[in-house]
């Protein structure tokens, strides 16, 4: 009996950018998900390299559009006939039935995830502007505002009809949609974390009403458009859930909750559960609607680093609570093929009754000879220990990193002291318009400030003690065994693949100890009140660069040395998303320009944000 009555994928692989990964095979994988014992599988990326959306030179946002796309990206409807290319939308549905008939050969239930309801192409809005709905957009991140469709027209609700018939008419077994939205180019009317603010079209309610109706109005809106996906799916396959992702309804989930169950449940809360979750988490079960939790198991910057033990106790932790549903990454194994994270989440589902200790020991004792189990094991706890020791709430961790182009971008004093058109290279990709701070400020993205000068030294300090160390040890070990006499092939490819990794872990948790000590040394310096203060920080400014720029030359030898790809590198191009080919001539120009500029004085424009385009003629 599984532990898990849903084990389900978290990852951008089937869904997102990374399904262009070279190496990576969609069929292997799903063999790999059945194997582990997962039971869904969301299989909606776009069968295309690029999405449909666009914008304004400059506009970032259409880049949103590349991962969970919505139903209108798969099939078309009365109203929506004609504005997306009918070659487009094939492309997109013969992928997604590709990846529906791969995971019905493994045993898997096959879903979606998507962003939805998402904004339309701006030409639609010509000819049925009375249909305009929410303005869905960040502001501080579009030149073109982007809207959904008025949800509570009637019109609206039988286009929305028409796509789930005919994707459910296309691959009937499809056995899940899990709505994610107020983000990504998604949203809902009316409610209270829109980016724009509360919004929406003339059909929901009337203007003066107070705060309790919006929501309640609001709310009731989000569930008729729950209920519409659930009941037209059913009415083909009838074990059908609809997932709704409650997090940003912070105003207005008392209401939601009451309205779920009977097929209806609530993803994960993750970092928007605040003081009321436990009575929402009772609300839920009182309602009959399961929680679909997230487990993270490592991230995709550098894929395949160990820690079993972190992976063990987080879902051991999902066991206590009783989860049923889970959502958890797996790297393929064409990336890592001797994961012990994925070993462990294969044995919790199947074989809860495995310590952790039987667990590695097991997968070390079919991995190496048996001279070097005890080892291998020691190493991965290294790793481990490097993995949780890294410090919370360090700015571009996690999903953001490659937006943001921190593996190729100079870390430099003052970055506007590099001219615009030398800066091109990675600001192609970079998350930024060309205004935002964050283009010259490593502790700014848009309005945020990120990290007090004091918050950024302490986090450093704890990467430079906690997290290299361990890393260090573990490389240093790996030589040593490597080195030795009587090794077999076999040990000997596991112990440097290992290496690779922990090398690649290293590159990634400098490079973000490098963010941090950017923070600290360049606003330290501007923040300092004496000469001998400024001299300080100037000289950790210098320490700083000469850190990074060493890191990426370790990261560029690892690059042209490695025979595998610890960091997804895309078979059709660079992108916001993920790296490309050109990935290594993209490290050679940040060391070039480090070196070129280290020695300027540190400064932040304060009033970057007010600038206009370089070609504006105002």
């Amino acid at each position: 009996m599984p532990t898990f009555l849903w084990l389900r994928n978290l990852s951008d692989f089937l869904v997102g950018s990374l399904r262009s990964a070279r190496h990576f095979d969609a069929e292997n994988y799903m063999g790999q998900l059945a194997e582990h014992g997962f039971t869904h599988v969301t299989i909606n990326g776009l069968g295309v390299d690029r999405p449909f959306e666009s914008g304004p030179s400059g506009d970032v946002y259409s880049w949103f559009y590349d991962y969970s796309p919505d139903l209108d990206q798969f099939v078309d409807s009365t109203l929506l006939k004609g504005f997306y290319p009918a070659g487009y939308l094939k492309a997109n549905l013969e992928f997604l039935k590709r990846n529906a008939a791969l995971s019905l050969k493994n045993g898997l239930i096959p879903g979606l995830h998507v962003n939805s309801p998402r904004s339309m192409p701006e030409l639609f809005w010509l000819k049925y502007p009375y249909l305009r709905g929410a303005r869905v957009d960040h502001p501080r991140e579009s030149f073109l505002p982007r809207y959904t469709l008025a949800m509570a027209h009637p019109v609206v609700q039988q286009h929305y009809r028409e796509l789930v018939q005919k994707i459910m008419a296309e691959v009937p077994q499809i056995g899940f949609i899990h709505v994610w939205t107020n983000d990504s180019g998604a949203g809902f009317e009316f409610t209270s974390s829109l980016y724009a603010g509360r919004n929406g079209g003339p059909y929901l309610i009337r203007e003066w009403k107070n705060d309790e109706e919006i929501e309640r109005k609001a709310s009731e809106n989000v569930l008729t458009y729950y209920r519409l996906l659930r009941d037209e799916a059913r009415a083909v396959n009838p074990a059908f859930r609809l997932v709704g992702d409650l997090g940003p309804f912070y105003k207005e989930r008392p209401y939601i909750i009451r309205g779920l169950g009977d097929g209806m449940d609530a993803g994960s809360f993750a970092y928007f559960e605040g003081p009321h979750y436990s009575n929402e988490q009772r609300e839920l079960r009182k309602a009959g609607a399961w929680t679909h939790e997230k487990i993270d198991v490592g991230d995709n910057n550098v894929l395949g680093v160990p820690c079993p033990r972190v992976t063990y106790e987080r879902f051991m932790k999902a066991v206590k609570r009783g989860d049923g549903c889970v959502l958890a990454n797996l790297t393929p194994r064409s990336h890592a093929p001797y994961d012990i994270n994925g070993e462990v989440v294969r044995s919790v589902q199947q074989k809860l009754h495995l310590s952790l200790g039987e667990i590695t020991q097991a997968a070390a004792a079919r991995w190496v000879d048996a001279k070097y189990v005890k080892e291998l094991i020691s190493i991965w706890d290294l790793s481990d220990r490097a993995v949780r020791s890294y410090p919370p709430n360090i700015p571009y961790s996690t999903y953001g990193f490659p937006w943001f182009r921190l593996w190729v971008r100079p870390f430099v004093p003052n970055i506007d002291a590099i001219p615009e058109h030398e800066r091109s290279y990675y600001e192609k990709y970079l998350l930024a318009t060309f205004n935002n701070p964050t283009r010259v400020d490593l502790n700014n993205d848009m309005m945020w400030n990120f990290l007090t000068v004091k918050q950024a030294e302490q986090k450093r300090n704890m990467i430079d003690t906690k997290v290299i160390p361990p890393l260090d040890n573990g490389i240093e070990r790996i030589q040593t065994i490597l080195s030795g006499d009587g090794i077999d092939e076999n040990t000997k490819k596991v112990f440097k693949d290992l290496d690779i990794r922990l090398r690649a872990a290293r590159c990634y948790y400098t490079t973000m100890r490098n963010v941090v000590a950017w923070i600290e040394s360049v606003h330290g310096y501007l923040q300092a009140a004496t000469k001998k203060q400024k001299d300080a920080y100037r000289k950790k400014v210098g320490e700083m660069i000469q850190s990074e720029s060493q890191n990426a030359k370790n990261l560029l030898h690892l690059w042209e040395t490695s025979p595998v790809d610890v960091i997804p590198i895309s078979r059709s191009g660079e992108s916001l998303h993920i790296y490309g080919e050109n990935f290594g001539e993209l490290l050679k120009k940040k060391i070039e320009l480090m070196d070129r500029h280290k020695d300027d004085e540190p400064y932040i424009d304060p009033n970057y944000m007010w600038r206009l385009p370089v070609d504006s003629a105002t």
